[in-house]
């Protein structure tokens, strides 16, 4: 018998195939997930360059003075539970630990962004506490964001109106004496109840008034007209604001923050999680 029998038996034609080694689970979870986080910071990335591009300034909001516009979805940091409880109108600014709406201004050091500038905007300013005798702007000054209701060169008329207890009633005259009565963007089932069982106890009635505004003023107010929760052009010493106090037109929330200390100030930090996709996003303009 020839020696090489054996191997002229199971001789086999073409290419030999290595034997099948199996996929463990894990290893195509764990490519899932890095597909997906890959994805994720492309989109996010995406964004913060298109909102960079076409709406220009960044802004947190620190307050409840626009809630529930604003702030309606943050997270406040309760230090002797070391946990988080959903944000409500009654809380004042603010602090280290909350997560806060964070969104994005129209703005350009030209002033061309004031041409797309129209009422119940919500507007990023000063106020006139905010700069010294001279006009130069105070160091520890800070930004405030309201709802613009009046223009240059109208009247504004708040009353109380039991009807709409949260906003009451606004009525713009112009200066040809012709009235427009605003509609009421929020009413008192918007603000919810507290943990406590309390419902929203509407306007401040005491802020009620006339205002006539200069050609280069504008009237704000916040959302949330209650009590003091929002200082704004109903205060005699805020008043009008002029326009050189202007700051930017906020467009869109993109998500939530969280607020850290940094060098004395608090500070907005990224959080993947609190990323609103782009198909979620919080348009903030007003359309009739």
């Amino acid at each position: 018998m020839p020696d090489d029998y054996m191997q002229d038996k199971f001789l086999v034609e073409g290419a030999v195939k290595p034997a099948k080694k199996k996929t463990r689970w894990w290893v195509i979870l764990i490519d899932i997930v890095a597909i997906v986080a890959f994805l994720l910071v492309i989109a996010v990335s995406g964004t913060v360059i298109f909102v960079s591009r076409y709406y220009g300034e960044p802004f947190y909001v620190n307050g409840m003075s626009m809630y529930p516009t604003l702030n309606k979805d943050s997270q406040i940091y309760v230090s002797s539970t070391k946990e988080y409880r959903v944000g409500n109108w009654t809380d004042g600014g603010n602090s280290v630990g909350d997560y806060v709406d964070y969104g994005w201004a129209k703005y350009d050091k030209e002033g061309k962004w004031m041409d797309d500038l129209h009422r119940y905007d919500i507007v990023i300013t000063h106020y006139r506490s905010d700069f010294d005798s001279s006009g130069n702007l105070l160091a520890n000054s800070n930004l405030k964001i309201k709802r613009l209701i009046g223009l240059p060169g109208e009247t504004v008329k708040l009353e109380y109106d039991a009807d709409s207890p949260a906003w009451g009633k606004t009525t713009i005259i112009s200066k040809d004496g012709s009235e427009e009565v605003l509609p009421n963007l929020c009413e008192i089932e918007d603000f919810g109840k507290l943990p406590s069982g309390s419902i929203y106890p509407g306007m401040n009635t005491a802020r009620v008034g006339t205002w006539t505004l200069g050609e280069k003023e504008y009237f704000v107010m916040g959302d949330n007209r209650a009590s003091n929760f929002s200082k704004d052009s109903r205060w005699s010493d805020v008043g009008a604001v002029k326009s050189d106090y202007l700051r930017g037109k906020a467009y869109i929330i993109t998500g939530l923050r969280k607020l850290a200390n940094v060098d004395g100030q608090l500070t907005p930090k990224f959080d993947l999680w609190k990323v609103r996709m782009p198909w979620n996003f919080i348009n903030l303009e007003y359309k009739k």
